[in-house]
């Protein structure tokens, strides 16, 4: 299936360009984050307290393997480290083609800031936030087909730039 994929880290603007996206080509917008949630009942954090990430990230590939049965063009959202778990390379590409929304360290600090994500709490937030963005990176960008840089040019030129490398 040819779904349109937004991946990046934390902050980059998934949800938002998911949404636009998805509003510009008349497709369905899904963010795999918000399926686990409603199909739980909890939300990430909750779920993360209670069954521990492992568990999440298997939530996260059985969501992703359904979807690419999905016959209905979608654009859907991907979770910050759901490309980065090895099991899940094999269905991303399947799902059809990847727009990896890059930020630097700086963008997504500012973005994260008052941010509850569980995965940054405990160390500082800055140099957590850097550590991560330098392992997943270059996974992002292993599975790009599109890749353009957030924070650094207005929202509508942002959605252009993606939508004219659209297949």
């Amino acid at each position: 299936m040819n779904h349109i994929v937004v991946i990046g880290f934390m902050g980059s603007g998934k949800t938002r360009v998911g949404k636009r996206l998805s509003s510009d080509l008349g497709l369905t917008f899904v963010d795999v984050d918000k399926v686990i949630v409603k199909k739980m009942n909890m939300s990430v954090k909750e779920i993360l307290q209670k069954f521990g990430e492992p568990y999440y990230r298997a939530l996260e590939t059985m969501t992703v393997k359904a979807l690419i049965e999905d016959k209905e063009r979608k654009v859907i959202s991907l979770g910050a480290g759901l490309p980065v778990q090895e099991q899940n390379e094999q269905y991303i590409k399947q799902l059809g083609t990847v727009v990896y929304l890059k930020g630097s360290a700086e963008t997504l600090r500012k973005r994260l800031e008052g941010n509850s994500n569980p995965l940054l709490e405990g160390e500082n937030q800055d140099e957590k936030i850097k550590k991560l963005l330098k392992q997943r990176d270059p996974v992002y960008h292993k599975f790009a087909d599109i890749e353009v840089v957030t924070g650094v040019k207005p929202f509508e030129e942002l959605i252009k730039e993606i939508e004219e490398q659209l297949p």
